[in-house]
C-alpha cells in the first residue's frame, strides 16, 4: 500500500478503506465525493493523494481479475475492495466484486457473501438501472439459493424420516435390543421365511398339477371336437353320395326317355 500512496502510512490507508467500506455497507449506497473527502480530511489524507490512489487502484483491479481466473476468491475480493474504495462508482469493479463474492459463496455459502453480493448489485443498478450483468448475477444468486434451500429441505426430510423410523423400530421392539434379542429375532425371521418358502413350494406344486389337468382336459376336449367333426364329415359324405346316386338315376332316366337319333 505504501507504493500506492507514499506520503501516507499503511494504517491511515487501512483506516480509510475501513471507513469507506463501513459507510458503503451501512448506508447501502455508493459514497459520494463529499463523503469521501470528509473521511480523507478526518484522517489527514490530502485530496491529491486520494486522486493518485484512484489512478493506481486500476492495478488492484487487474490483479483481482487474475485471481478470479484462478478462482482465488479471497485474494480477488481483497484486491477489489481496495480498488472500489478509491473508485466507488466504477461499474466494472463493483460487478467484479459481486462476482468474486458469488464465487466464494458457491464454496462456503456464507450469509456475509450473500449480503455483499446483493449490496454490490444494488450499487451497480444505482449507477446503471438497466445493467444486464448485475441483473444476471442477481438471477444466478436467487436460483442458487433456492436450489440450496431445496436440497437442505430434502436432506432434512430424509434425515427426519430415518430418525423416526429408527425410533419407531426401537419403540415397538421394547428399546435397544441386546445380543440375545437379536439372535431370537433372527431365528424367528428365519422360521418365518422357511414357512413362507414351504407355502410357496406347495402353491407352485398345486399350480403345476392344475396346469397338467388343464392340458389333459384340453386334449380330451379337442379329441371330442375332432370326433364330432369327423362324424359330421361322414354324414356330409354320405349325403353327398346319396345325391350323386340320385343325379345318376335322373340322368339314366333322361337318357331312356329321349328319342333315338335317325339312321
Amino acid at each position: 500500500m505504501t507504493a500506492m500512496i507514499k506520503n501516507v502510512s499503511n494504517n491511515v490507508i487501512d483506516n480509510y478503506i475501513e471507513r469507506v467500506t463501513e459507510l458503503s455497507q451501512s448506508s447501502q449506497h455508493i459514497p459520494t465525493t463529499e463523503e469521501l473527502e470528509t473521511i480523507a480530511a478526518e484522517l489527514g489524507i490530502d485530496p491529491q493523494e486520494i486522486q493518485a490512489a484512484q489512478k493506481q487502484s486500476h492495478d488492484h483491479f487487474i490483479r483481482a481479475q487474475g485471481y478470479m481466473r484462478l478462482k482465488h476468491w479471497d485474494d480477488a475480493i481483497a484486491e477489489l475492495q481496495e480498488a472500489v474504495v478509491f473508485n466507488p462508482s466504477n461499474l466494472d469493479m463493483l460487478l467484479g466484486l459481486a462476482m468474486a463474492h458469488l464465487g466464494r459463496w458457491d464454496i462456503k455459502h456464507s450469509k456475509e457473501d450473500e449480503n455483499n453480493i446483493r449490496l454490490r448489485i444494488r450499487q451497480c443498478l444505482a449507477i446503471k438501472p438497466d445493467c444486464e450483468d448485475a441483473l444476471n448475477l442477481l438471477s444466478r444468486l436467487s436460483n442458487a439459493v433456492q436450489w440450496r434451500n431445496r436440497i437442505l429441505a430434502g436432506v432434512a426430510v430424509v434425515f427426519g424420516g430415518v430418525i423416526i423410523g429408527v425410533g419407531g423400530f426401537f419403540f415397538f421392539n421394547d428399546g435397544l435390543p441386546n445380543p440375545f434379542q437379536k439372535q431370537s429375532k433372527l431365528e424367528l425371521l428365519e422360521q418365518r421365511m422357511t414357512a413362507e418358502i414351504a407355502t410357496l413350494r406347495q402353491q407352485q406344486q398345486a399350480f403345476s398339477q392344475q396346469i397338467l389337468a388343464n392340458q389333459t382336459n384340453n386334449e380330451q376336449l379337442n379329441q371330442r371336437n375332432l370326433d364330432e367333426l369327423q362324424s359330421r364329415f361322414n354324414k356330409l359324405e354320405t349325403q353327398l353320395q346319396e345325391l350323386e346316386k340320385k343325379v345318376q338315376q335322373i340322368e339314366q332316366s333322361s337318357n331312356q326317355n329321349s328319342p333315338l337319333p335317325p339312321n
